[in-house]
C-alpha cells in the first residue's frame, strides 16, 4: 500500500502558484472513480465528485503529468498501466457498501459506508477517523471492527454485547471479514456521506 500513499502524497504536493489544492481524498477518490469506468469524460467526473470542471481539470492535469491516466480523444480519459496499479490496491483495500438500509443512531438524511480490509488492528478509538470524516463533510460517524465474531466500537463497547439486534444487521448487511474495519457515515446529503466515508478510510492506508 506504500505505492498508493506516495502517489497520493505527490498529487497533494503544494505546486508552485495560484492553482487550487485538493486532498488526498479527493485524488483517491478520482483514481477509484475513472478505475470503475472504461473512460470518462470531464463533465461526468464533475457531477460525481461535486466539483466544478476547472477543479477537475486541474486534478487531472496533475493525473496525467504524474503518469497514471492518459487521454482518449473526445470520450475522455482512462487509467494507465501505472494507474490500473494504483486503483487495483485501493480496490483491494477499500470496499464500497453504499447506503445502508438499516435504522442509524442519528436523524441525518443520508449515510454511506465502506469497509477498510485488514485494519482493524490500526484503529484506536475510532477517532482520527471520525474527526476526518467530519472535516470532509459529514455529520456523524461510526467507526467500528469486526475480530474474532466480535463488532467492536473500539475502546468503547462491544457492539454484539450492548446492541445485538443492530450489531447482527450490521453483520449480515455489511459482511465483514476477520480484521475489516466498517466506516458508517451520516450527512446531509450522499455525496457529503461518500466524501466523510472515503476521508476515514484514507487514514487507514
Amino acid at each position: 500500500m506504500a505505492s498508493v500513499k506516495k502517489a497520493l502524497e505527490r498529487l497533494t504536493r503544494r505546486q508552485p502558484g495560484p492553482l487550487p489544492s485538493f486532498t488526498r481524498t479527493q485524488f483517491m477518490d478520482l483514481i477509484m472513480i475513472i478505475g470503475r469506468s472504461e473512460t470518462i469524460g470531464r463533465k461526468r467526473l464533475s457531477k460525481l465528485m461535486g466539483l466544478g470542471e476547472g477543479a477537475v481539470r486541474t486534478m487531472l492535469m496533475r493525473l496525467k503529468d504524474d503518469g497514471l491516466i492518459e487521454v482518449v480523444g473526445k470520450e475522455g480519459c482512462k487509467l494507465t498501466q501505472r494507474g490500473k496499479r494504483i486503483y487495483r490496491e485501493l480496490e483491494k483495500l477499500i470496499r464500497d457498501v453504499g447506503e445502508l438500509k438499516l435504522e442509524l443512531p442519528w436523524n441525518h438524511p443520508s449515510n454511506y459506508t465502506v469497509v477498510v480490509k485488514n485494519r482493524a488492528n490500526l484503529v484506536k478509538r475510532g477517532l482520527e477517523q471520525r474527526d476526518e470524516a467530519i472535516r470532509a463533510g459529514a455529520k456523524a460517524a461510526i467507526i467500528l471492527t469486526y475480530q474474532d465474531d466480535k463488532l467492536m466500537m473500539p475502546g468503547v463497547t462491544n457492539l454484539m454485547a450492548e446492541h445485538p439486534r443492530f450489531a447482527s444487521s450490521i453483520i449480515e448487511v455489511v459482511k465483514p471479514e476477520n480484521g475489516d474495519v466498517i466506516i458508517i457515515v451520516g450527512a446531509d446529503d450522499p455525496l457529503s456521506a461518500r466524501h466523510g466515508a472515503l476521508a476515514a478510510a484514507e487514514t487507514l492506508l
